[in-house]
């Protein structure tokens, strides 16, 4: 027994008489070595998980003696390992919640009880939070279980998960066969002629998913009694209620459980891989591959990540074998908080090890911040259908993740009874981490800048073009270094044309040796064989044009910029093809494009200094000076590489890739660039700095700028 034994709250619960309800099934689980049982009441679906300790507890729990006498008993039989009076009234509280409990006095159980209204308080607030995730239950899907249990037994097994294998393995080889289709049909499943099949498609497999559930569930001896339908952010979608599978003691079993959802989803996602491959386009076609999507991309990414509780979550914590795993890593990060920070002598891990404590933290941080991203994202996606709906949703989230937290640590702090011997430490912390918190966030200047995306111009380069086909025999300059005019750059050799030349020249040969037997027989002859031989010395003449294009010279000062120039040696180079250019000395210019919004803060100061990062060398920072911001809107970018067609991230429409969907003001700077050899249509990000400011003047701003723009307020 670790902790404080004894509790001043023990009045409460003391003279209580309570047994458990006969209704309760119990069944003994392993996690790590060590053992846990689940209480279950079929009658109402109810399941709670206690370690050996609360169990021992439990088991003499009788009408016929209070708590207090059986708690007594209990330390005397195991003075090691019985609870404490703190782990007996929250225990009892959590059961009564779970209405696993029968009392013979309930007279004063409210008032001996305050931890279970504190709860039922805190569930009515999960309840209104919940406002966006209602379930309305429908249907009692046991008896259709039990009527085809031996069919439910020869789909889950092994001949079906052979076939399972298959299926998945044809799947994706045809959708790897079929991959640059496959990315472009992605690109337009959110169109608004496809959002109806899209929904359809995804009801269709929701209710299959939740089936597997129920299959599974009755496959491994659990029984399923609610199937119905939940709005998930307002959009309706079946689901079912497999907490049956809680008590299975196989852990094997649970995690198939908790994975059949997206067994049976991949399992339809390979079948609709296989008819989008083989249909032409039509409705069959587009139903195919909105199943093929959502079986698997989608619920890979929702019912595949463990930080929501979702499928994955089960999946986890029986990996992991750390039952309660949400709840647990919130209670390690109060034992964290309560030991270390506020200095509570009496309160233990509940980690039984170092891995356990680590895993519990590390969910426990990760969870909790993926739970705050995805309301954020949940409350932007509803304001942009409802307004003031997702406005209020946006405020519950704000308060339960901020306000919440912090006035629920301070009420702590103050007012419980385990904090009475330490409280000055645990106020006076408390006080400095608010005071901290407030004064990070709302008095320190913190660095301010904008991000621009752009690109590099200079107006003078001089492009070096290949003016005939070529093998790039010899370089003469690399790649940086600085050229004069007339320098030689490289040479190219090119096989035929050697060949035509040696071939001209011997045939000017021949036709000399024939004007020579002409001139001492046939003179006739001569006239003929004097325009042959003119006509060869001028493709000689030709061929040693185009033999010294084969040359490349430096026609301007400046510096070669031809990065790729070592890939092409003695390869061949066809006629026209860009091999470089050479970049004038002065200075290049970057073009920058800012938002609207962005651009207001840009007008109120003079004087703007900046520095570009380009992509390739994101460790060297180029100084941006004199920097100009064109006062007028433009809705055409300067190259389409910053466009999204191009792999950027400004917005624009398809038709041109170049034209944005929302007007922006351009920005020029001049680069400093004698330290780095810039290249013409390079892209790369402009910061442009601003006076520092706090992080929630910024925070406020963003936010201002966000709704002005997303929702015109």
């Amino acid at each position: 027994m670790i902790g404080n034994l004894f509790s001043e709250s023990w009045y409460r619960v003391c003279d209580l008489r309570v047994s458990l309800l006969y209704s309760v099934k119990i069944h003994k689980q392993n996690f790590r070595g060590k053992t846990w049982f689940v209480l279950s009441d079929p009658f109402n679906n109810h399941f709670f998980r206690i370690r050996v300790e609360a169990y021992d507890f439990l088991m003499r729990l009788s009408t016929k003696y209070t708590v207090e006498e059986i708690w007594e008993d209990s330390l005397i039989r195991n003075p090691q390992s019985a609870p404490t009076q703190d782990e007996v009234i929250r225990l009892l509280s959590q059961l009564h919640m779970a209405n696993l409990l029968y009392f013979e006095n309930t007279a004063d159980t409210k008032a001996m009880f305050d931890r279970l209204t504190e709860m039922s308080r805190k569930e009515r607030v999960k309840t209104i939070a919940s406002i966006l995730f209602l379930k309305i239950p429908l249907w009692d899907p046991e008896l259709w279980l039990r009527r085809y249990e031996s069919l439910i037994h020869s789909i889950f097994s092994r001949l079906g998960a052979i076939i399972w294998f298959l299926i998945i393995g044809i799947g994706i080889k045809t959708a790897l066969d079929n991959r640059e289709q496959l990315f472009l049909n992605t690109q337009g499943v959110l169109a608004p002629d496809n959002l109806i099949y899209l929904y359809l498609c995804l009801a269709f497999l929701k209710f299959f998913h939740e089936m597997g559930h129920a299959m599974l569930t009755k496959r491994f001896g659990g029984e399923v009694h609610t199937m119905g339908v939940m709005f998930l952010i307002l959009t309706p979608l079946p689901y079912m209620d497999a907490s049956a599978s809680w008590a299975f003691r196989n852990k094997w079993h649970r995690i198939l459980v908790s994975a059949a959802g997206m067994i049976v989803e991949l399992f339809f996602a390979a079948i609709a891989c296989l008819i989008w491959a083989n249909t032409g386009e039509g409705l069959i076609h587009s139903l195919a591959f909105n199943v093929m999507f959502i079986g698997s991309v989608s619920s890979l990414l929702f019912n595949g990540n463990p930080l929501a509780r979702l499928d994955s979550y089960y999946i986890l914590s029986d990996l992991l074998e750390i039952p309660n795993l949400s709840n647990r890593s919130k209670e390690q990060w109060n034992y964290i908080l309560d030991h270390y920070i506020f200095g509570l002598p009496h309160v233990h891990s509940l980690a039984e090890s170092k891995s356990e404590s680590f895993w519990l933290l590390f969910y426990g941080a990760l969870s909790s911040a993926y739970r705050i991203l995805l309301s954020v994202g949940i409350a932007m996606f509803v304001m942009d259908k409802w307004f003031i709906l997702g406005l209020i949703f946006a405020t519950m989230t704000i308060v339960f993740w901020l306000v919440k937290p912090i006035l629920g640590l301070v009420h702590s702090v103050m007012f419980e009874e385990k904090y009475l011997r330490v409280r000055f430490r645990a106020v006076l912390i408390t006080s400095l981490f608010i005071g901290a918190f407030v004064w990070i966030l709302g008095v320190i200047p913190v660095r301010n800048s904008i991000r621009a995306p752009g690109i590099v111009e200079i107006q003078k380069f001089t492009k070096l073009i290949a003016s005939s086909d070529g093998y790039l025999n010899t370089i003469h300059k690399h790649n940086g270094e600085k050229v004069h005019i007339g320098d030689l750059l490289f040479e190219f050799y090119n096989p035929e044309l050697s060949m035509d030349l040696l071939v001209a020249r011997a045939q000017i040969q021949e036709s000399e040796a024939l004007k020579s037997r002409a001139m001492d027989r046939l003179i006739a002859d001569l006239e003929p064989i004097h325009e042959r031989i003119r006509f060869l010395e001028n493709k000689v003449k030709s061929l040693l044009e185009k033999q010294e294009k084969l040359k490349v010279y430096a026609e301007v000062n400046g510096i070669l910029a031809a990065p790729n120039l070592h890939k092409f040696l003695h390869s061949h180079v066809r006629q026209g093809f860009e091999i470089g250019s050479i970049v004038p000395k002065e200075a290049a210019e970057f073009i920058a494009v800012v938002s609207q919004e962005q651009a207001y803060d840009l007008f109120q100061y003079q004087d703007l200094r900046g520095e570009v990062r380009l992509f390739g060398n994101a460790d060297q920072t180029l100084m941006a000076k004199r920097i100009q911001i064109i006062p007028y809107e433009k809705r055409e970018l300067p190259s389409a590489a910053l466009g999204w067609l191009g792999g950027g991230s400004i917005p624009v429409e398809q038709k041109d890739g170049v034209t944005t969907r929302d007007s922006f003001f351009e920005v020029r700077a001049e680069l400093d660039k004698t330290h780095l050899n810039l290249h013409h249509q390079r892209t790369g990000v402009l910061r442009l700095i601003l006076p520092p400011n706090t992080i929630l003047n910024q925070a406020y701003r963003s936010l201002r700028q966000l709704l002005q723009k997303r929702y015109q307020i």
